[in-house]
């Protein structure tokens, strides 16, 4: 599995990223960091293909990315879910998204790794916190190869965050490619690429 970013440049109408070029391979999990505002949710959204590059592309095991959509499991930072059903049910729902079929067993084996024991809770019963735990958890049902999680410990508290996402990251290194945003430098990610030096916005002398 090999992902290449070659001479991308992301944004709307304008590049807010520009000149971004690299290699991820499978067992590397890539943290790209900066400030709110820099870039990082339109540069995740161009990988997994919600958005179209304004220059450049990215490219996977030869192919164009836009060509293998399936294999992409991507989070949003939002935390947006159907609060009317059943942690089990969300989960199951997810994963047979990506053609798999999961039991309870390998439910309460993701569940536990977000530190959350009541599946049959519903989504809307739960904190903000919680939920983002749950996604979480749902990243290790699904069948795909490159995870681009935007912002994974988003409403996770301060204590526990870090153990959450590193729990979850060694995992995921296992089956794919993972990428994932954050305001900071993360010493358990493989590569911590500061997005300073892609803005658009910023004096890249400071």
């Amino acid at each position: 599995m090999k992902l290449e970013i070659r001479d991308l440049s992301v944004g709307y109408d304008k590049p807010v990223l520009e000149r971004i070029t690299m290699t991820i391979e499978k067992g590397n999990v890539v943290n790209f960091h900066g400030p709110n505002g820099i870039g990082k949710t339109t540069l995740l959204k161009t990988i997994s293909t919600y958005l179209k590059p304004l220059k450049g592309e990215i490219i996977y095991n030869g192919v164009p990315i836009t060509k293998v959509k399936g294999k992409i499991f991507f989070l949003p930072e939002e935390i947006i879910v159907p609060r009317k059903i059943s942690v089990e049910d969300y989960l199951k729902a997810v994963a047979s998204l990506y053609g798999v079929k999961v039991n309870k067993n390998e439910i309460m084996d993701a569940l536990e790794s977000v530190e959350v024991l009541d599946l049959k809770k519903k989504l809307g019963e739960l904190s903000q916190g919680t939920i983002r735990r749950v996604q979480l958890a749902s990243t290790l049902l699904v069948n795909a190869e490159i995870y681009v999680l935007d912002d994974p410990v988003v409403a996770i508290d301060e204590d526990s965050k870090h153990k959450v996402l590193k729990s979850i990251l060694e995992i995921l290194k296992e089956k794919g490619i993972v990428i994932i945003s954050s305001r900071e430098e993360l010493s358990y990610c493989d590569v911590n690429e500061n997005l300073h030096k892609y803005s658009t916005k910023i004096d890249k002398k400071d």
